[in-house]
């Protein structure tokens, strides 16, 4: 198997059938959280409008998102996994959108397998494509500068799709340590970084298909 991590932002997107997009802080956290409990769908939106439009024409969609960290505005809940863990979606629908992960995932969507990926779902998601000859783990990254936490996170799954054992604690003081978890903290929602660190949380992988992030 050979394993490339890519900045998703800023390097050229490879040929590898199967992408792991990972956004660690907080996008690919948030999602298998949904999906967990009980939402039907997810369907991401590079902008807010096109999240808004999806809950226009129907009011049943519940909307969740950011812009640089912040719950836009009418919007439902925040891009954060501390705001829904305990919330149920069961049979919702849920529309979208957020800084860095959402953007990314549209310049990787068109990859027969794109996979959503972080702590939260890690060992369903090594299972999932462990098989695969070429994997890109492709990381959402910010406007402004890399993402250390998405780089530790891309690390830990690279190594564990090698079939070393990595260790989780060495990684997980490296995300409390990161950058994005000072910006969390000072954004109000240092309990995120803890939740995104919840190993295993969701048994399932998470895919992305036909404009959907779904359970696979």
């Amino acid at each position: 198997m050979r394993v490339n991590i890519i900045d998703g932002r800023r390097d050229h997107i490879g040929s590898a059938p199967v992408k792991v997009l990972v956004d660690v802080f907080r996008s690919t956290s948030t999602m298998p959280v949904l999906l967990k409990n009980g939402a039907r769908t997810v369907i991401p939106s590079r902008s807010v409008s096109g999240a808004r439009k999806l809950y226009r024409n129907d009011p049943d969609f519940i909307l969740i998102g950011e812009r640089f960290g912040i719950k836009v505005p009418g919007f439902h809940y925040n891009n954060s996994p501390s705001d829904i863990w305990d919330v149920d979606f069961s049979g919702k629908n849920i529309s979208f959108t957020s800084t860095n992960g959402t953007r990314v995932l549209e310049k990787i969507k068109h990859f027969p397998g794109v996979f959503i990926s972080s702590f939260i779902n890690h060992s369903a998601t090594v299972a999932a494509v462990s098989g695969a000859e070429d994997v890109e783990i492709v990381m959402s990254g910010r406007p402004d500068s890399k993402s250390d936490e998405d780089l530790a996170y891309s690390e830990f799954l690279r190594d564990s799709l090698a079939g070393k054992n990595p260790g989780f604690e060495t990684c997980a003081e490296k995300v409390r340590a990161s950058s994005g978890a000072r910006r969390l903290a000072v954004l109000g929602y240092k309990d995120d970084v803890e939740k995104c660190l919840v190993l295993d949380h969701v048994d399932f992988p998470v895919k992305y298909l036909d404009g959907k992030v779904i359970r696979s």
